[in-house]
């Protein structure tokens, strides 16, 4: 199974899961922008037959796309209901990671799960909360993984990466079975598995719709 279809069939369970759980689940799906940075000092090599200054990196990419995912609540302590959240993101751009040319554009896919706490406030529509997620990551960060003598470019290779992030949002009750997340903030890294270890942050922003029974 691709790790695509993978993402897919997590949106799936998800709703599932909502549809057949009491009030204390929901499953939401965001609009996601990401800026993965970092990526001029990258350890991976050059393609071949590749010059320094045409290939020069810049620092960051700006993937975009969806997030999906579930959470349950199932703990209350005083003014905080803590629970476990699982989510899957798909984040593309045209734009990869060098300075002269678009390059082969960049790609992020992540299946992460995590803790959250949820705050009550005097304003019961508002529903703060804060994260903590962590898993697979997987991505090409921009950049070409090889290039043959011609100049058509081999596929890009995707690499695995511990991804972790800490994130910080906020859902407003807009009606009895769904929320308005107005903006979820986040802050990460992706940590590649293997020879090329390296750093990558990760800048996030999200906002979507948070569907849950009343």
């Amino acid at each position: 199974m691709s790790f695509r279809k993978a993402v897919l069939l997590l949106a799936a369970v998800a709703v599932a899961t909502a549809t057949s759980s009491h009030a204390q689940v929901g499953v939401y799906g965001m609009f996601t922008v990401d800026r993965l940075s970092n990526i001029a000092s990258s350890p991976l090599p050059l393609p071949p037959n590749s010059t320094g200054s045409a290939f020069a990196r810049s620092n960051s990419v700006d993937p975009i796309g969806g997030t999906g995912g579930v959470y349950y609540d199932f703990l209350k302590l005083g003014p905080v209901k803590l629970g476990a959240d699982l989510r899957g993101s798909i984040l593309t751009t045209k734009r990869g990671a060098y300075i002269n040319f678009n390059g082969p554009g960049a790609r992020v896919y992540s299946v992460l799960g995590g803790v959250r706490g949820v705050f009550h406030t005097p304003v019961k529509s508002l529903k703060p909360y804060i994260q903590i997620s962590a898993g697979l990551g997987r991505s090409d960060y921009g950049l070409y993984s090889g290039r043959p003598a011609s100049s058509q470019p081999l596929p890009n290779a995707i690499y695995s990466n511990f991804e972790y992030e800490g994130l910080a949002g906020l859902d407003i009750k807009m009606l009895p079975i769904m929320d308005w997340r107005v903006a979820e903030f986040g802050y990460g890294g992706l940590d590649p598995f293997g020879t090329y270890s390296h750093n990558y942050p990760i800048k996030q922003v999200s906002m979507g719709f948070v569907f849950h029974l009343p």
